[in-house]
C-alpha cells in the first residue's frame, strides 16, 4: 500500500490490475474492513465506485495484507449502517439553492446530488423544496446547471431531451 496516497492494487475476476483509493478504515466484529473507492487510468475516483474488504494490518509493515472479499450479508450491512453513521455525523450544512417557479415565486430548495455528464458535456443537480417533511415524501427535481468556478450552481437551466432525462432518472435511481 502506498501510504502517501494510501493506495493498493487489487486483481480484477479479469486478472487485470485495479488501482483502490482509500476512503477509510475501521474494526467491527473482531475483523478490519477498508473502504475504498476505485481509480482509473487518468488517477481520478470513479463516481459511484465504492467497495469494501477485509483486510489484516501488518504490525510490522504498517501495512494491509490478505485483503479479503466481505462474506456476509450480515457484514454488508453493517458496512452500509457504518458508513449512514459517519456521513451522519460529518454532513455539511446543506447546500441551498432558490428556484423561481413557473407562477414567478421562489422557492428555497436544498440540493441532494450534483453530477456531470461526459457524454452530454453538461452539468445536472437533482434538488428538493426545503421542508418539515420527511425526504422520502418530497418530490424530486431535476436541471440542468451553469457551474461556477468555485463548484457553486451559478445558473439552472431545463434538461432537453429524452434521452439527458433518461441519464438523470439512472443516475437518481442508483443512488
Amino acid at each position: 500500500m502506498n501510504e502517501e496516497t494510501q493506495e493498493f492494487i487489487i486483481i480484477g475476476d479479469n486478472g487485470k490490475e485495479q488501482t483502490c483509493r482509500v476512503v477509510f478504515t475501521f474494526d467491527a466484529e473482531e475483523k478490519s474492513y477498508v473502504l475504498f473507492s476505485l481509480i482509473d487510468e487518468n488517477g481520478q475516483e470513479i463516481p459511484g465506485d465504492i467497495s469494501a474488504m477485509t483486510f489484516d494490518y501488518d504490525d510490522n509493515s504498517g501495512e494491509m495484507t490478505n485483503l479479503q472479499p466481505v462474506e456476509t450479508e450480515v457484514e454488508w450491512e453493517m458496512i452500509n449502517e457504518v458508513v449512514l453513521t459517519l456521513l451522519d455525523e460529518f454532513q455539511e450544512e446543506p447546500q441551498l439553492i432558490t428556484v423561481t417557479n413557473e407562477d414567478g415565486t421562489d422557492q428555497v430548495c436544498e440540493v441532494i446530488h450534483t453530477f456531470a455528464s461526459e457524454q452530454f458535456g453538461k452539468s445536472y443537480v437533482l434538488y428538493v423544496a426545503v421542508s418539515d417533511k420527511p425526504m422520502e415524501e418530497r418530490d424530486i427535481f431535476a436541471a440542468q446547471y451553469v457551474p461556477g468556478a468555485d463548484g457553486t450552481i451559478e445558473d439552472l437551466l431545463p434538461i432537453e431531451t429524452d434521452e439527458e432525462w433518461e441519464f438523470v432518472e439512472d443516475v437518481l435511481n442508483d443512488l
